[in-house]
């Protein structure tokens, strides 16, 4: 298959990649820079210099390489210092919004694009105790923070058609052998837990290379139109959780920083990432053969902590 990459070397993308090549896969990947070309190629990746926001340029492009699926996996996060800051999030949300519109439209005016997918984001849903919740039966709770990503979803929705799929996949938050996990483990070594909520708060968390074996599973397999779920077999609390980083760098227990210390640091992205949300991946996995291979996280901070040994 001809796939269509955007964000193919950001965390995601550089476990989906690879996978993709082994597979068999042709795959073409949007590249802003030369550095960002130079990562590709070693990827053994297609680069493709486009300006995302560039509709013309896009169906171009998407009928040049005959693309029969587009993975939209680009974002723009702000660093753990600059999160709290509304501002810090507009090139992010501009991607979400803007440019996934953008490339839905390229795909429908190129012809050849039959699935589009998009990771979304599973703290949508609003907080809801120690409940079952998914994308069938739970309601989500709309903030400024997460305007972006429905509308994105939206889009994926206006893709889809009578021969065409367009699927959404609400992912837990991401844990793994990758950035932001090294640097709560650094502070979980110094005794810290920097993540906000109450401990009995659950946490829905998915380990990078499920995320993307989850993805490629919805591109390859007869996945209807919708959106799904896509998080640990068992999510565990934030207690849970800080237990399981204790264990993987060697200490009895974490402190988690003051309530109004994290409130101070995340600031707008608060209240999201502190809600209770017990998610189920039941409705994904009833329609694919995907299994994480981490069922939760006690056993993915056990691996990171031995990775960091």
């Amino acid at each position: 298959m001809h796939v269509f990459v955007t964000g193919a070397t950001g965390v995601l993308g550089k476990a989906v990649v690879p996978s993709l090549l082994a597979d068999g896969h042709v795959v073409y990947a949007l590249s802003r820079s030369e550095a960002n070309t130079e990562v590709l190629q070693c990827l053994g990746a297609k680069p493709v210099p486009a300006d995302l926001f560039d509709a013309h340029a896009l169906v171009q492009v998407l009928a040049g390489c005959q693309a029969e699926a587009i993975l939209h996996l680009a974002t723009s996060i702000p660093s753990t210092m600059q999160v709290g800051r509304r501002s810090a999030w507009q090139e992010n949300d501009r991607i979400r919004r803007e440019g996934t519109r953008v490339l839905v439209e390229a795909a429908l005016a190129a012809g050849t694009v039959s699935t589009f997918i998009y990771p979304s984001y599973a703290f949508v849903y609003r907080d809801s105790g120690d409940r079952w919740i998914d994308a069938e039966t739970t309601p989500i709770q709309p903030a400024v923070n997460l305007s972006s990503t429905l509308d994105a979803e939206a889009e994926v929705v206006r893709f889809a058609g009578s021969e065409r799929r367009g699927i959404s996949l609400r992912m837990g938050s991401f844990y793994g052998p990758e950035p932001s996990s090294w640097q709560l483990l650094r502070y979980a070594s110094r005794g810290i837990a920097v993540l906000p909520g109450a401990l009995d708060a659950y946490l829905p968390q998915i380990w990078v290379p499920d995320a993307a074996s989850a993805i490629i599973a919805a591109m390859t397999q007869p996945v209807p139109s919708g959106i799904y779920d896509i998080v640990d077999d068992e999510p565990l609390t934030r207690g849970e959780v800080f237990a399981a980083m204790a264990q993987a760098v060697g200490r009895k227990h974490l402190w988690q920083l003051p309530a109004v210390l994290l409130r101070m640091v995340t600031g707008v992205v608060y209240d999201i990432i502190s809600r209770s949300l017990r998610v189920s991946n039941r409705r994904f996995k009833a329609v694919s053969n995907w299994n994480p291979s981490v069922p939760n996280a006690r056993i993915g901070w056990s691996l990171l902590g031995e990775k960091s040994r």
